[in-house]
């Protein structure tokens, strides 16, 4: 795995040949997310991330959550990536609390495939990679 070629989808367009060094680099800021497909030459299958058996703590979807902690529903802390007005830039809103964008992904405002953020993770997360919102 350390010496092998790394693939990895951007827009639907293959990248690479990177290292692994620089797969876990794109995991860590959020480029590369839990579900996102990716292979490797020593493989050649496309697989998600989780399966090719990264460090978990690696990716935002899983960073500053503990499994079994209650959810602060209410606390104003996440930041959400949307479009501009025109669609021709992304821009921060925010904060939102947990209940504020689940209400939003209920009225369809914004879409799990949206990217979230929040203070202590090391990138942004794509929103139906956070247990906060599943």
């Amino acid at each position: 795995m350390k010496n092998d070629r790394w693939y990895y989808n951007k827009n639907l367009k293959p990248q690479g040949p990177v290292g692994v060094e620089e797969i876990r680099q794109l995991i860590l800021k959020g480029d590369i997310g839990p579900h996102d497909l990716i292979s490797c030459d020593a493989d050649g299958s496309w697989k998600s991330a989780w399966e090719w058996g990264f460090d978990r703590s690696l990716f935002p979807a899983t960073q500053g959550y503990v499994q079994g902690m209650d959810i602060a529903a209410d606390d104003k802390e996440w930041v959400l990536l949307v479009a501009s007005d025109d669609g021709k830039a992304m821009v921060q809103e925010g904060p939102y609390s947990v209940r504020e964008i689940q209400e939003s992904l209920r009225s369809q405002r914004v879409s799990a495939q949206n990217y979230i953020w929040k203070s202590g993770m090391s990138g942004w997360s794509r929103i139906l990679d956070r247990p906060e919102f599943s």
